[in-house]
């Protein structure tokens, strides 16, 4: 904040040059610990957030600027109160890290990282869970072989009860 007659200092300048081009997109990325093809219902998913501050003080950035990176579901839901997820931040490198364990329905679910100063959205990067096609492709195999075992159990145990039931009934009659 600047009062009348109040000039800029080089240091407020510099940062006010590193948001514009912080803005741009190009200093500020996410990536996933994991591979493609580690990434499945039942395992964990680190994904990073780092502003590239190019040597100038992240602390400086959040104490003065009101710089923060803050993750968020796609309805826009700040996650750092949900206990799924676990979020760490390190000042040092600039990153903020969020862990979970992937369920079934996180498939194509979407997980946004947002960097804000005074609480504007300045920028956003985001992350899309996919699962290799041979992990949806086993999960349905087996969803299918459940349903072909439910389906035998279903109309087995009535035909058997069935049959027993005329075996009896013929049994009585040819007494």
């Amino acid at each position: 904040m600047m009062f009348k007659g109040q000039k800029q200092t080089m240091a407020e300048k510099c940062v006010v040059c590193l948001l514009g081009l912080i803005i741009l997109g190009s200093l500020f990325t996410v990536t996933s610990s994991s591979s493609q093809t580690e990434i499945r219902p039942g395992s964990f998913l680190s994904l990073s957030c780092q502003l590239h501050t190019d040597g100038f003080y992240c602390d400086t950035l959040i104490h003065f600027q009101g710089v923060e990176l803050i993750w968020v579901n796609e309805a826009g839901v700040n996650l750092q109160t949900d206990s799924r997820y676990k979020i760490s931040f390190s000042s040092k490198h600039c990153k903020s890290s969020l862990t979970t364990r992937l369920l079934n329905e996180d498939l194509n679910r979407e997980w946004r990282c947002l960097l804000t100063q005074r609480n504007e959205v300045k920028t956003s990067v985001s992350y899309t869970v996919k699962y290799s096609d041979a992990e949806v492709n086993q999960t349905g195999y087996l969803i299918r072989v459940i349903v072909i075992i439910v389906e035998i159990t279903v109309f087995a145990a009535p035909t058997v009860i069935l049959l027993q039931i005329i075996c009896a009934r013929r049994a009585e009659t040819s007494v």
